[in-house]
């Protein structure tokens, strides 16, 4: 599983390392960028079993599978903030609903 943003597709990338730039001021992290099938498998398997506090979704339904979503690890405050920055500029957050407030897709 990579945590590197160049493995996003090459026209988001600036529009995650903007935004990541920021956020790292404030301590937070990148946690996850590309998956393949069978980490994407892994990750939802253990959410299946209760062993992940944040959702993951099948293999082959992934955005982080495509090179198009990304995590960040921050405090709910930072990630509110961060998450209503992503919707203006037309990206999708997961925290919306509250359910998934890491992830980041367009």
């Amino acid at each position: 599983m990579s945590a590197n943003l160049h493995q996003l597709e090459p026209w988001l990338y600036p529009w995650a390392a903007y935004l990541v730039q920021f956020a790292m001021r404030y301590g937070a992290s990148v946690t996850s960028v590309r998956r393949s099938y069978y980490e994407q498998l892994q990750l939802y398997t253990d959410y299946l079993s209760g062993y992940s506090r944040y959702p993951a979704a099948p293999p082959g339904q992934s955005m982080h599978e495509l090179g198009r979503a990304f995590d960040i690890a921050a405090p709910a405050k930072l990630l509110a903030y961060l998450g209503a920055t992503w919707e203006r500029w037309g990206g999708r957050w997961g925290g919306r609903d509250g359910t998934d407030p890491i992830h980041f897709e367009a």
